[in-house]
């Protein structure tokens, strides 16, 4: 295997305690954490759900008092991971009117925000709610569009609309079949199509949704290729965190 796992940057991750369906307590997110140790990983970034109108819509200011907490505590168990703060923000007819209002944390120390598509509105709202942002030159990166079905079947709409200011971002379990076949085929004809930026593995537990293992890896590079494969999942998230 040439591909070295140590140096995947995760940009979308669910790591922090008692936010979100993630870790509900700081030894689940330790838990969580040691998986990507484990593997020599050691930079992710947590993005939390917010979504408007629910129990998880945190402030940007509780989320970094929770990155801060839970940095900590891995420093105290000796777990080495540096760990930025970020969201994964629900798309809602108001985003622009909270983005300006600074509501929402972009990923690291960058201007990308990461925007989750609805799983049950049509794909018609989904672009009147993407396409403004665009326009006002806001930089997006759009999370996982393979799994969301409205999107399976406006799929030339969404590739038109990548380049400069949206960039997409799969789940790596969609490639490796973990979210059903029709997921798989829409992440790879994205991937076909040039579309896709960044690999992240969206995870979520320790036993559950966790990120890759070895042989998954494994698997991936023999898919993808080894440089494809760190282009996606370590060349352009360091780019990111560099911006």
């Amino acid at each position: 295997m040439s591909f070295s796992p140590a140096t995947f940057i995760d940009i979308h991750t669910h790591v922090l305690p008692g936010m979100d369906d993630g870790p509900k307590n700081l030894e689940e997110s330790a838990a969580l954490i040691r998986c990507y140790t484990d593997m020599g990983i050691r930079q992710v970034i947590a993005s939390p759900h917010y979504i408007q109108g629910t129990a998880w819509a945190p402030s940007s200011l509780s989320v970094l008092d929770q990155v801060a907490v839970l940095q900590s505590f891995l420093q105290s168990q000796n777990i080495a991971m540096t760990i930025f703060p970020g969201m994964e923000i629900a798309c809602h007819k108001k985003m622009g009117e909270h983005l300006l209002l600074n509501k929402f944390l972009p990923l690291g120390t960058s201007s990308w925000y990461l925007l989750e598509p609805s799983f049950t509105d049509g794909a018609d709202a989904f672009f009147s709610c993407l396409e403004p942002l665009l326009e006002q030159g806001y930089s997006i990166i759009l999370a996982h569009p393979e799994r969301i079905p409205a999107l399976w079947l406006a799929g030339d709409a969404l590739k038109s609309l990548v380049g400069q200011k949206l960039r997409i971002q799969l789940n790596i379990g969609s490639l490796l079949g973990k979210f059903g076949k029709e997921s798989r085929k829409a992440g790879m004809e994205l991937m076909a199509a040039n579309c896709v930026y960044y690999l992240a593995s969206d995870s979520h537990g320790a036993l559950n949704r966790r990120p890759p293992v070895q042989e998954e890896w494994e698997t991936l590079e023999k898919e993808l290729g080894a440089d494809l494969l760190e282009k996606l999942c370590c060349l352009h998230p360091a780019q990111l965190l560099a911006e």
